[in-house]
């Protein structure tokens, strides 16, 4: 398996050996550099996928180091991860618009790390197969989360319910019981009376006292029976307002789920607006470092080998980041100081030359938007060749005219010459870079 490349730029030996730990538990091989000049030097010699630079830092700070990076075409294409202490939205933004993908804190936790690796395509989800998502995961999870819902609010009615019914009947069998044990003392004390009744021969008492005993048992049977139909209405309200305690308990749960699918849903969207934002700043950034870089002399070609070389880096770079979209490359035509040679051809003219007596101002294809005038024979062949829309990646190449190339540098006012003007000049005979991403 081939490993991955993270250079670490830090000044403190402890925070780039605490971020190694965490790198290389990823399986990334790490190099270290103690200043963004340290790090410059080595990106000179060496390639990495990756870079983690701190803002503090002896001499060039990290956000110089990033500009510095992204100005060169070689390291241009290179991620860049801000890994510091500083924080707020002013400094990331800042961090952004030099061209780094995102800002990291020091004390970053493996997860967090984990989801900036596999965004930037460094690293795979160890759960699924290689290469591939397990087939169905975002639904079969929606399922298990909803009948898990469904479930727990089931389950929470189903035991209040059986806990009261439980309740019910044991206090239902503990009146019974105390109603047994009453009427067999209340019937044993009436069998003891009789019994001395009837051992008395008065017959009139006897009858006195029978009388009395159904009167006994009449009131018992009636305070009996009002003692459980009191305690039946008793539980029976109890039982309603526990299940009315259930259902309000149930509803809280039912809205307290929709509330968090609601902030799921809003984190979801953030999360997938701040990914757009991060990618668009990066593209910015990323056409703003290659235009840069992209100014070439009067006799050299616009679209030539070099040039050729760069966009096949910046391909490459690209399908890294799974880019859908095209890739327009625009030639604009520098306003020299010119004057005509022996052969009648328009050439710079000499270094000292007030600019006042050049015999032209403009550019030998002032009128041209021949685009196979400005080709390489080896840029050709690479147009001719590539299939259209290879990977999801188009390439436009646009030959402006002089009318149609515009001015991004200006020009001395006063006392120039013919070599601070052919200066300026060349620096807008550049190609400029635009990324149009497919709308999804």
């Amino acid at each position: 398996m081939a490993f991955k490349r993270a250079l670490v730029v830090d000044d403190s030996k402890l925070a780039r050996v605490a971020l190694k730990k965490l790198l290389e538990a990823h399986d990334l091989n790490v190099e270290f550099a103690e200043s963004g000049e340290a790090a410059l030097k080595f990106l000179d010699r060496e390639s990495v996928d990756v870079v983690f630079m701190d803002h503090h830092m002896p001499g060039m700070d990290g956000l110089e180091a990033v500009a510095a990076i992204k100005r060169n075409p070689r390291t241009a294409t290179v991620p860049v991860m801000m890994y510091t202490t500083r924080a707020g939205e002013v400094y990331v933004s800042q961090a952004r618009a030099l061209g780094a993908v995102g800002v990291l804190p020091k004390q970053v936790q493996p997860g967090v790390l984990f989801e900036m690796l596999e965004e930037l395509g460094l690293v795979k989800d160890r759960r699924a197969a290689p290469g591939e998502e397990p087939p169905g995961a975002d639904e079969a999870y929606e399922v298990d989360r909803r009948v898990n819902d469904q479930v727990a609010g089931i389950s929470l009615q189903t035991i209040v319910s059986r806990i009261l019914e439980d309740q019910h009947l044991a206090l239902r069998a503990d009146i019974l019981r105390g109603n047994r044990n009453f009427a067999r003392q209340v019937a044993h004390e009436i069998l003891s009376e009789r019994e001395e009744e009837d051992a008395e021969p008065d017959a009139d008492t006897g009858r006195s006292y029978s009388q009395r005993t159904v009167t006994v048992l009449v009131l018992v049977l009636l305070f009996t029976a009002l003692v459980l139909g009191g305690l039946y209405l008793k539980t029976a309200e109890e039982r309603d307002a526990a299940l009315a305690r259930a259902a309000s308990m149930d509803r809280s749960l039912s809205e307290q789920m929709q509330a968090a699918e609601s902030v799921t849903s809003n984190l979801l969207t953030g999360m997938n607006d701040e990914r757009e934002a991060t990618e668009s700043v990066h593209l910015s950034g990323l056409a703003w470092s290659l235009t840069e870089a992209a100014s070439h002399p009067l006799t050299q070609p616009a679209f030539d080998d070099q040039r050729l070389a760069q966009l096949e880096t910046l391909l490459e770079h690209l399908r890294e980041i799974d880019y859908r979209g095209l890739v327009r490359m625009t030639s604009h035509l520098g306003e020299f100081c010119l004057e005509s040679d022996r052969l009648g051809e328009l050439v710079p003219a000499a270094p000292d030359t007030p600019v006042e007596a050049c015999g032209t101002i403009g550019h030998p294809l002032d009128g041209s938007s021949f685009l196979g005038e400005r080709l390489s024979a080896g840029f050709a062949a690479f147009l001719e060749e590539r299939p259209p829309g290879e990977g999801g990646i188009r390439i436009e190449l646009i030959a402006n005219d002089r009318f149609a190339s515009t001015r991004r540098y200006p020009f001395p006012e006063e006392n120039a010459t013919a070599a601070d003007w052919n200066r300026i000049a060349e620096r807008n005979n550049r190609v400029e870079f635009e990324f149009l991403p497919d709308q999804p």
